[in-house]
């Protein structure tokens, strides 16, 4: 359990990421991870490792829009997720350049 590992205040706030191959990618899918990283707050938890599932919200980044990696077995890892899929968020598209701020938006809520 979440609490157990982080404590209670963290409970809400372990964030993971999982990227796609890369093979057909239109966007700078590290660069926007880092952008992200910077803009959340201190006490939100940044996980890659699937091992450190289940995360509380999880964001999937797809360098297109084919969004290969939105499976099933990826779904179960996070209670809610943020999908980028080359220049979109939760299918709305945005400039490369605010996509970060806009996921970091949904996060924090």
């Amino acid at each position: 359990m979440i609490a157990d590992t982080f404590g209670p205040e963290m409970e809400k706030k372990l964030i993971g990421f999982k990227y796609c191959g890369g093979c057909n990618s239109a966007i700078n899918r590290v660069g926007i991870v880092d952008a992200i990283k910077k803009i959340l707050p201190a006490d939100y938890i940044v996980a890659s490792d699937e091992h450190s599932a289940p995360w509380n919200t999880g964001v999937i980044i797809c360098g297109c829009a084919a969004a290969c990696v939105d499976k099933p077995r990826i779904r179960n890892m996070a209670e809610r997720w943020i999908v980028v899929a080359g220049k979109s968020v939760d299918l709305d598209e945005f400039p490369e350049e605010k996509i970060a701020k806009i996921v970091s938006g949904k996060i924090i809520g």
